[in-house]
């Protein structure tokens, strides 16, 4: 994994990448797309960005919850880099990441076309929102 990091966002150049990939791949750059929502402030609540030699590629948002547990959230790979192993780096990052905060157990919500990914990197099927039926629901344990 030479020359990435996964850091938390914190300068004002960081702060724009991570809303452009996200605005972009996520959200087709619709007006839709909330910078500030109430989810993106929480203190619990990691919004980190995956880099390269400096250069921005990816993002993901880490949500912790009770109980050793959190949520991964708007994984996103910019649009002309996908399909080249970044997504599987940032969630290498991640587990890593969230094992160090003591976290053992991981939950997301995937796009039906990404279950591939998830499942290749060991998540399992695990309905943990019942209200929420248009993504599949995975976890996976770190311990």
């Amino acid at each position: 994994m030479d020359g990435y990091e996964l850091i938390l966002i914190q300068c004002e150049d960081d702060v724009e990448a991570y809303h452009r990939i996200r605005h972009h791949v996520l959200f087709d750059g619709s007006s839709a797309y909330l910078r500030e929502g109430p989810d993106e402030v929480r203190e619990e609540n990691l919004s980190l960005l995956l880099k390269r030699h400096d250069q921005p590629l990816g993002t993901v948002r880490l949500d912790q919850k009770r109980d050793r547990k959190a949520i991964i959230r708007l994984v996103a790979i910019a649009s002309d880099i996908q399909r080249q192993g970044h997504g599987t780096v940032l969630m290498t990052l991640l587990e890593q990441r969230a094992a160090s905060l003591g976290i053992e157990e991981l939950f997301v919500h995937a796009r039906p076309a990404a279950l591939g990914f998830y499942t290749k990197l060991g998540f399992k099927p695990f309905p943990f929102e019942p209200d929420n039926g248009e993504s599949v629901q995975l976890h996976k344990v770190l311990v």
